[in-house]
């Protein structure tokens, strides 16, 4: 999951140790503590200082805080088991029944079923569950 510097937007992409530095800095996140809520978490891009991952409209992307509490909400996730089994979830603070999905190489806040497309049931488990891994930068 990273950063589209081309619009802010979230999307899937493969990003390596041979992949430009502002690839990786995209697709690292720096955890800090849930601006709406404490114990759940908050990600500011690496690729954008000062800017953090939020949803908007279900769809992820990367905005600077703009001191309201919608933001400070749409920016805040409660990690949960991974509800693959494995790894972690992510749960929207402000929709609960809603998780960060990668759907189509973008990135969702999703339910398991749903009247958007994002929130297709096939593969949600799988597509709600992240691994954590050391940061590019």
């Amino acid at each position: 999951m990273r950063r589209n510097a081309a619009d802010d937007k979230v999307v899937i992409s493969a990003v390596g140790s041979t992949s430009p530095a502002a690839d990786q800095a995209d697709a690292t996140w720096i955890v800090r503590t849930g601006l709406a809520d404490s114990s759940c978490l908050t990600f500011e891009s690496a690729g954008a200082p000062v800017r953090f991952l939020r949803h908007y409209a279900f769809e992820l992307s990367v905005s600077a805080d703009d001191g309201g509490s919608l933001f400070t909400q749409d920016a805040t996730f409660c990690p949960t088991a991974g509800n693959s089994g494995a790894g972690v979830s992510l749960r929207s603070v402000n929709y609960p029944t809603k998780y960060v999905r990668h759907y189509d190489y973008k990135g969702y806040v999703a339910a398991d079923g749903g009247s958007n497309s994002w929130d297709a049931t096939a593969s949600w488990a799988q597509d709600t569950s992240w691994l954590t891994a050391s940061p590019w930068r």
